[in-house]
């Protein structure tokens, strides 16, 4: 099963079959937000089942349940999204184009996601956390990103989402006591290509791009720091 990777929200007032489209709407505050909760539910290996778009659409229509799947074929093409429809009300699908509605809207996501994915109240509770983490702590929010293991030390590049919509990675290395022997911010980015493999000794940490054409195209270069000796810190 795939982990989950995107989660958008919609909204329509016509009933959700094939042929029909809902339409997304603009609310960047929101988006932000949905895109954290997103990042630590892939942190906690969250999956959606046999796909792993969620794209969520706020209805006035009749919806059995109030929650459930679009009544549409899967898109065999795109197999890798599901639509799930939630029936409000006339007066709260009005708002959502304002920030009035994120509190609501975020509610309703956990619903969708704890009643339609969860297996058990583990999960249920596994979820309830991931977004509380992403709506309290904002630009603090930090991702398990990538981790190296290595034979003296433990090396973990971790993300977080600005409110413009860019990351701003953190490089942590542990000894293996889990004591922090370096901590360093990275570059904010709006793209994630310069983060690859991590390659870990002793005495240094290096992060390689990932190696594609983009990577290729801007001359991103591996970046490396060096890991403090123990008679650094004394």
């Amino acid at each position: 099963m795939a982990i989950i990777s995107d989660i958008r929200i919609y909204r329509s007032d016509k009933e959700n079959v094939a042929g029909y489209n809902p339409a997304g709407f603009g609310n960047k505050e929101l988006n932000i937000i949905i895109r954290r909760i997103v990042m630590k539910l892939r942190e906690s290996d969250f999956s959606l089942g046999e796909f792993n778009h969620l794209y969520i659409n706020f209805t006035t229509c009749p919806v059995e349940g109030k929650i459930a799947m679009a009544k549409r074929s899967v898109d065999k093409y795109f197999p890798w999204y599901r639509y799930f429809d939630v029936e409000v009300s006339r007066a709260f699908w009005d708002t959502l184009e304002g920030p009035n509605c994120i509190e609501d809207v975020i509610e309703l996501v956990e619903q969708v996601l704890v009643q339609c994915f969860c297996t058990d109240d583990a999960q249920a509770n596994m979820v309830r956390e991931c977004i509380r983490d992403a709506v309290i702590n904002g630009e603090k929010m930090t991702m398990k990103f990538k981790e190296k293991n290595g034979a003296k030390n433990r090396a973990v590049l971790y993300l977080r989402y600005l409110d413009d919509g860019c990351y701003f990675p953190l490089l942590k290395v542990f000894d293996l006591n889990g004591e922090l022997i370096l901590e360093q911010d990275l570059q904010i980015t709006r793209s994630l290509d310069g983060f690859g493999e991590i390659q870990l000794s002793s005495q240094k940490v290096t992060i390689k791009p990932r190696k594609n054409s983009v990577t290729k195209a801007l001359g991103l270069e591996p970046v490396s720091y060096n890991i403090p000796k123990e008679d650094d810190n004394t």
